[in-house]
């Protein structure tokens, strides 16, 4: 059976429109990044000191409602969060995130935010998006017109607890290798120190003193490709792997350095044959350091600070190889690389078993929803 979204939601709105400013407090305000993670984050609300909510009591969020992105650069459109209430807050929903209040009697919420995040719906979205040179948008009449597959409502439970476990699983695995890299930069500072502000009070050099940069080749973005048989070489740009391509224009380890745009100063590893484009700086040494080393105080730098520009962020190579840098005894460095490589080992276990929970997941989907 399949309904229309008008049915199943017989609240549909914009939020109400309240002036926030930094620095102040108050009843928190919903807003575009509330949701970019597609869960509320409560470190992204606005506040306009507003401390009696009553003027705005049709707005406070109630449990189970869903926020869902319809004025948005086009990626994001469609993009949702399941509110699920803490105690006895209150959270005003503010302009710019649609609220969907589900009919709880043939509607379960968890279930439909799973269907949100379907490319079935997210393929509707794009039919019903309005597009102008800063942003896309849809409206409320069109996003009621599509339609969700609607099967009794113990049925949607049991398939929103289906894929909450799977869901859970994988919120796991990402967290144990968030941890393992927060253990890998402890391990760093406490041999090495904080690089930023060198609290070991090491010596010091320029990165272009003890190593080489240079840009990667020239791409044009016709040449980069899904991987395949006939594409098979990552090829890095300005932040980690863009695609596949026919042909390898290095082979070895380097980090790489992103150099432009929004997050430019990123720091990858490349290792085996790969191709570079214009935007990534690759780095070797040029005196005796561990390479591995080397990627993870650049890792740790902090580089993006070193940009210039606004609208299109951006690091020259002449700035980075000015770019003063702590320096370790060889031996010290080998014992942190041999440590990081080991710590390398167990995320590889993890991301495998994450990347098939990830499957898992897409093919659940696939089946509950079509």
């Amino acid at each position: 059976m399949m309904a229309k979204l008008g049915d199943v939601f017989p609240l549909v709105r914009n939020g109400v429109s309240i002036r926030q400013t930094d620095g102040a407090t108050g009843i928190p305000i919903t807003r575009i990044e509330t949701i970019s993670n597609r869960e509320i984050d409560r470190n992204k609300f606005g506040y306009a000191n507003i401390i009696d909510g009553s003027k705005y009591k049709n707005y406070i969020l109630q449990d189970g409602d869903i926020l869902m992105s319809h004025i948005n650069s086009e990626k994001h459109l469609g993009k949702v969060a399941l509110y699920r209430k803490q105690g006895n807050e209150q959270i005003i929903h503010g302009m710019n995130l649609l609220m969907l209040r589900a009919n709880s009697s043939v509607l379960f919420p968890p279930y439909a935010t799973y269907f949100f995040e379907t490319p079935a719906f997210l393929m509707q979205i794009q039919k019903i998006t309005k597009k102008s040179v800063n942003q896309a948008s849809f409206t409320v009449t069109a996003l009621k017109e599509i339609e969700i597959p609607l099967p009794p409502l113990d049925e949607q439970c049991r398939i929103a607890a289906v894929l909450d476990k799977v869901g859970g699983l994988i919120a796991k695995r990402r967290e144990q290798l968030d941890k393992l890299d927060e253990l890998v930069k402890a391990r760093f500072v406490e041999m090495f120190g904080d690089p930023i502000n060198n609290t070991k009070g090491l010596p010091t050099t320029p990165l272009g003193e003890i190593c080489y940069l240079k840009a990667g080749v020239t791409t044009a973005s016709d040449e980069i490709h899904s991987q395949s048989k006939e594409y098979s070489v990552p090829c890095y740009g300005g932040n980690g792997i863009r695609g596949y391509v026919k042909e390898a224009t290095q082979r070895g380890t380097y980090p790489i350095i992103g150099r432009q745009g929004a997050l430019c100063g990123n720091v990858q590893l490349a290792i085996g044959e790969f191709h570079a484009t214009e935007h990534a700086v690759l780095v070797s040494p040029i005196i005796k350091t561990n390479v591995i080393w080397v990627y993870y105080l650049l890792k740790f730098m902090d580089l993006y600070r070193y940009h210039t520009g606004a609208a299109q962020p951006g690091l020259a190579v002449k700035t980075l190889n000015m770019v003063e840098i702590p320096c370790a005894d060889i031996g010290l460095q080998n014992e942190f690389a041999t440590f990081a490589e080991q710590v390398e080992k167990s995320k590889l276990t993890i991301q495998q078993s994450l990347d098939k929970l990830e499957v898992l997941k897409k093919a659940l989907m696939q089946q509950y929803f079509g």
